[in-house]
This record gives C-alpha cells, structure tokens and sequence, in this order.
C-alpha cells in the first residue's frame, strides 16, 4: 500500500457557491483559486519527491487535517465561525486541487475520507493531507 503525505501551508479555504458572470461559471470566493493553486503544488512536489510517474492507483483513502488561523477576538474553542468555512466545502477544494495535480486520477475514486480542523499552532495555517493507495 503506498502513500505520499505533505503539508500545504497557508489559509485553507472552502470551495462555496458557484455563479454565473458574462456567460462562465465562476467561484464565489476569491480565496479558493490560491488555496487549490498551493495544494496543487505541494502535492506535486510530494509526488515528483516519491518518483511518481502518474498518478497512484486506485482506489484511494484520503487523510486531511486542516489548520486554521484563531482569530484575535474569538472564545471558541474550535474553529466553527462562519467565515471559515463547513468542514464539508474545505474537503471539495482540497480533493479538486489532488486530481488537479495529479497525484490521483480523479476523486471519485476515493472511498474513505478522514478529517478534521483545529486552530493553527506554532506552524501556523495550512492542512497536512495523505493520500493512501487502498489494497484489497
């Protein structure tokens, strides 16, 4: 079974509602292009360390703990103000950016997913993702 884990750094962001604008389907949130555009990145980076010629096979198990930057004035305990985002919507962009990259063939060959989100530590903000080759 193989493996290939990374950190991507930076401001996780939820990938939201879609809008029509002069006749193309755009994101809602401007935040979502950076945030794919890092994942991406670093999962290929991940990949070409490992000698990965193409993308794992699968199907797949995907780990991803996201970590996201406390705000000044919040009492919370975890991360759940509106402005973060649903745990569900941070997923959606992070798995688009691995098939993006091409670490997997395409998401709907993932069949189990682990998450989770806490406020950012002493590394500061971003998500550690692992992707998993499933083996009978």
């Amino acid at each position: 079974m193989s493996s290939i884990s990374f950190h991507a750094p930076g401001v996780p962001a939820p990938q939201g509602s879609k809008r029509v604008f002069r006749g193309r389907v755009v994101e809602q949130s401007k935040r979502v292009k950076p945030w794919r555009d890092v994942v991406t990145q670093c999962a290929a980076i991940a990949a070409d360390a490992e000698g990965l010629l193409g993308p794992l096979t699968p199907p797949y198990a995907v780990d991803l703990w996201f970590h996201i930057p406390k705000p000044r004035t919040t009492r919370a305990t975890h991360p759940v103000a509106p402005t973060i985002g649903d745990l569900d919507k941070l997923v959606r962009s992070s798995l688009d950016a691995l098939t993006k990259s091409g670490l997997i063939q395409d998401d709907r060959f993932i069949i189990r997913i682990s998450t989770a989100k806490a406020w950012a530590g002493v590394d500061g903000p971003g998500a550690i993702i692992r992707v998993t080759e499933v083996t009978s």
